[in-house]
């Protein structure tokens, strides 16, 4: 089948706080309150909201009544929204060495940043016991609270998760800066989306969607049948005959939805033409290629700067001036034409 991917614009990312001495899941969870290291670390990544009456992305966070903590931390970076789910900034329950109300949304988040104190031990996944945690970037501080706090950093991730960038420089220690935080923002959404590609998590999705269609299939499909020889003319009984409503010329091309065609498109890689489908969503731009159903190119349409077409081919500009060449099948210019109307409607990148 047709290789399915995610591309998300909001994201949750776990904090889990490690102090000195400290190396286990539980010892971490069980930290009831910041340090000043912490917080430090916190001001710098993003903004502390107050989660009552909170109305941007809120990653399963109660917005109504406080059950899951008063305060979270939020940012934006680029088009992405990120709420992160603090250790220390969810519900402490006493005498719960599990904590389950903070186990229960860091477990389940993909990428998880540890942060630890200096003197802190090691850290190792094997300490961690959870399905979804892919991926780990571990922040440690170096003379926290002073002039010269820094900061190293190193990633793990399972077996099946592809290397992602932005790549971690060799032995150096990152300044607090805005630097730093664009790099380990980069460096989680990155790593979210390298977890999607991963075997496992594609056999997850796999079966939620079939669940999904499985619970619409028993729960939501009518038993009526219609006959389509009866004429239904008590429903115009007493009504006056409208005149019928021409449908918008085109008006397909103003769908949410993907509208595909097929293409042939250039791989410059090898110097070859390749047969796809290009389809154009209100979100996303998909190449997939006719014969192996695999995805070849996928881009936001945000990131589209713009485009060129001449009779029977367009070529297609996307993030720093990059360009995908396609031209239509069968002399069908009208595909070309189609194709720059659907184009003109999406909400591309404006240039300044």
């Amino acid at each position: 089948g047709v290789c399915v991917f995610q591309l998300s614009f909001q994201h949750k990312v776990g904090v889990l706080y490690c102090k000195a001495g400290q190396s286990t899941e539980e010892e971490m969870y069980n930290n009831e309150s910041a340090g000043p290291a912490l917080d430090e670390f916190l001001d710098l990544l993003g903004q502390r909201v107050r989660l009552k009456g909170f109305t941007k992305y809120r990653a399963q966070l109660d917005n109504k009544t406080d059950s899951t903590g008063t305060h979270s931390l939020y940012t934006t970076y680029k088009d992405y929204e990120l709420m992160f789910h603090v250790s220390t900034m969810l519900p402490y329950t006493p005498n719960n060495r599990q904590q389950l109300l903070r186990k229960r949304h860091i477990g389940n988040d993909i990428v998880t940043i540890v942060f630890q104190e200096p003197g802190a031990l090691p850290f190792t996944p094997k300490n961690i016991r959870s399905q979804f945690q892919h991926v780990f970037v571990i922040v440690r501080v170096h003379s926290p609270c002073t002039d010269n706090v820094c900061y190293s950093v190193a990633v793990s991730r399972s077996k099946d998760v592809p290397p992602f960038g932005p790549p971690i420089p060799k032995s150096v220690t990152f300044p607090k800066s805005a630097v730093f935080r664009d790099f380990l923002l980069a460096k989680a959404i990155n790593g979210e989306n390298a977890a999607h590609k991963s075997e496992k998590f594609r056999a997850m999705a796999t079966r939620t969607r079939q669940e999904y269609l499985k619970d619409l299939a028993e729960n939501f499909v009518s038993t009526a049948t219609i006959d389509s020889a009866v004429k239904f003319s008590f429903i115009t009984l007493g009504a006056k005959k409208k005149e019928k409503i021409k449908a918008r010329k085109e008006a397909h091309l103003f769908s949410v939805g993907a509208i595909t065609w097929s293409v042939c498109t250039r791989d410059f890689g090898q110097s070859m033409d390749v047969d796809c489908l290009l389809g154009i969503s209100n979100e996303f731009i998909v190449l997939i290629e006719e014969e192996s159903k695999n995805v070849v190119f996928n881009c936001s349409c945000r990131d589209v700067i713009g485009w060129t077409s001449g009779i029977m081919s367009i070529k297609i500009f996307y993030e720093r001036g990059e360009c995908i060449m396609l031209s239509a099948h069968d002399n069908c210019g009208e595909d070309i034409r189609e194709m720059v109307q659907r184009l003109e409607v999406m909400p591309f990148k404006t240039l300044l």
